[in-house]
Parts: structure tokens; sequence; C-alpha cells
């Protein structure tokens, strides 16, 4: 069901894959992720493939593609690694459209075509250990300095990617405002090599090939030009950049259980038990159809909101809706690939449980399903 899809995005979707099968087949994946690999030539291959200028306008070498065309590379990239997805999503699509929507000319001018290059990878630094869900709650702090410059203190994380990115979007609050807590936080664009920047890696079961890692920000000084966007209005400029990534995040997700099921019906067909293969039983194929069937509805459902998107501009209702089904969706294709797999699927490095944990970590990441059913009951005159 590709009614969203133009030649074009087909096109591109049969090069994604063609690369992921013939560069990263699941044995090396495998390995990635057991030994902690991160996949520096994948990120090179997206700039060299042109993959890394899809989100970038053309005024500065980019491809001036659109969030259609992100839902496609991303879901691609699920199907195969939840490490190579997410590390496409925070690298490029965090930068690029942050920059476009809050961005100086300088700035643009600095990062967009670096972005293009594989020179600069971003990471984006929104959660704190003690301000998650609750956004507003941060602790870090950006103060002025007595030569007018900003000084920044506090901890953020967990942080994907953040060790390897050349850019971090550090969010802090620069004042306090009685009168609403998302009032005063700014964002900073940080050069992941600045004085007083250090990282603390921290274990995930999944998604080990793509560094997650506290951001410890210790005195750290930057000039006013380092500022992305105008002061104090962090919150509604972070709002505006959810659309993308929480788009990301659902095409993600359908890649994650479209490739459970096809690991599950592949197992169920050579898997043999009382004389046949497992998947005549409808035990064991009734759930993998109701799953293939719920795919389906996910992926148009993603689509529909990314061309919304596309077309109208912001659609935070829509991409949470796309968010949490796609999610959804995703769990319950992977739990039902693991029961497939029985005893051989429970195992700590089976592809099965790999596809669980990483459909879980779509649940958690951009937002968790809580937030964005917060977001729809809203729209409703629920909350």
């Amino acid at each position: 069901m590709d009614v969203y899809l133009t030649a074009e995005q087909l096109q591109l979707r049969a090069e994604v894959r063609a690369y992921l099968d013939e560069v990263w087949p699941p044995e090396r994946v495998a390995t990635m992720e057991r030994d902690e690999i991160y996949p520096d030539d994948f990120y090179r291959d997206c700039a060299r493939n042109g993959w890394t200028a899809i989100a970038v306008p053309t005024a500065f070498g980019g491809r001036g593609g659109n969030v259609v065309d992100l839902c496609v590379l991303v879901e691609e990239l699920g199907k195969t690694s939840i490490s190579l997805a997410t590390l496409y999503i925070t690298g490029t699509i965090f930068g690029s459209h942050a920059l476009e929507i809050c961005g100086s000319d300088a700035q643009r001018s600095r990062y967009l075509p670096a972005v293009v290059s594989g020179d600069a990878r971003f990471a984006l630094a929104m959660s704190e250990p003690g301000a998650g869900s609750d956004f507003a709650a941060m602790a870090s702090r950006a103060t002025r300095t007595s030569g007018g410059a900003w000084r920044i203190d506090g901890v953020k994380g967990p942080i994907c990617g953040a060790e390897r990115a050349e850019v971090i979007i550090c969010a802090a609050r620069s004042s306090a405002d009685a009168g609403s807590r998302r009032r005063g936080i700014s964002l900073f664009l940080l050069d992941a090599d600045t004085p007083g920047v250090r990282f603390e890696r921290r274990r995930f079961p999944a998604m080990r090939g793509l560094m997650v890692d506290d951001v410890i920000l210790d005195g750290v000084e930057v000039d006013d030009d380092a500022m992305l966007g105008a002061e104090g209005e962090g919150w509604m400029n972070l709002a505006r950049l959810m659309d993308p990534e929480r788009l990301a995040n659902a095409a993600q997700a359908v890649g994650v259980a479209q490739a459970a099921v096809d690991l599950a019906v592949a197992y169920a067909k050579r898997r043999e038990q009382y004389g046949q293969p497992i998947g005549r039983f409808q035990a064991v194929s009734h759930p993998l159809a109701e799953s293939h069937a719920e795919i389906a509805a996910a992926r148009l459902l993603v689509y529909a909101a990314a061309h919304k998107r596309d077309l109208e501009g912001p659609c935070p209702v829509e991409a949470s809706m796309a968010k949490t089904f796609a999610n959804n969706v995703a769990m319950r294709a992977a739990e039902r690939a693991l029961q497939t797999g029985g005893a051989a699927g429970y195992e700590s490095e089976s592809p099965f449980m790999r596809r669980f944990l990483e459909a879980r970590g779509c649940e958690l990441g951009g937002g968790t399903s809580q937030i964005q059913r917060n977001i729809i009951a809203h729209h409703l005159g629920l909350r």
C-alpha cells in the first residue's frame, strides 16, 4: 500500500533497501549490537549516497526533501536496525529541522552544508535524569557571565549518540518566569569538544551500537551566537521540532514491526512440530496475520500524517496519533514474533529479542505513549 509515495520515493526505498541488504546483513548488525560498535561507516555512506542531504534546503547544498522522504528512509533503516535508524534521526533530522525552524542565517550557513557532507552529526539534549516527560522541570541552567557570554551547567540524559556527535542542541533554563514553567528555556548549539562538556555512557539492552550518554555540562561557556532561536523560546521551538521527530519514530516503529513479522513468518515456515511447519497451526498463523494487517494500517497512518505535515505544516495531533498507533503495533508484532520463536526467541542475543527490545525503545523515545495520548486527549477537549 504505497498510496502516498511518488515514483522517486519508491526508488529511494529500493536504493536504501539494496544498500542495507548488501552492507548491513543480519550477521553484521548482530555483531554491532553485541560488541557495541559505533557505525561510523554507515553515516559516511549516508552522506555519500545523498541521504544526509534530504532534509537540507537546496540553498545549502541539500536535496530539499520532505517529511515523507524521511519516513521512507527511516522505515527501511528500522527494518534493519534501530541503531542505524536512530543515528540517522538524531544525526540529521534533529539538526536540519531545528536550524530550519529557528536558526540564524549564520548558523544555517555554518552547519547545514556540514550536514550534507556528513561532517556534522547532531544530538538533541532535552531530557534530564529528573526531567523526562516533565520537560519543564529541567535543572540545567544557562546564566549570563560578566563578559556577556553564557555559562551552562547541568546534566542532560539519556541522550542518543551524544559522544559521537559534532554538535549538541542543548536546552537549559535561562530565566525564571512565575507565570509559566515553559517560559525561560533557551536552546544552544554546543560544539561537542567545548571545554566543560563530558560524557558518561549509559547501558541499554538494545541500541548498543549507538552510544547513549549522560552529557555533563560543567561551566560550559558559549557566546551569544551559539543561542538557537530567541532567548526564552526554547520550549516553543522544540514543540515545533517534535512533528518530524515523532513521525520518524513512527516510521521506524513500522520498520521494526515489519522486520519482526518477516522474521517470525520465515521461522514458522521452517520450524516443524507434530510433523509439519508450525505456521500451519492457527495458533501461530493468526496472530502473525493480524500483525500483518495492523502494520499496513500503521504505515498508512504514518504516511498520511507525514503527507499532511508536508502540505499544511505542523500537525501535532496527527503526529501523536501516528506515533502512538505505530508504537503499539510494533510492540504487538514483536511480542507475537517472540512467542513464535519460543525458547529460541527468548535467548538474549536472538533477533527476536532484539526486535522486542527495539519496539520498546520506539515506545519510549520522542515522548512516551502516555504523553502522546495526553496530546490527543487535549485536542479532544478532555484535558
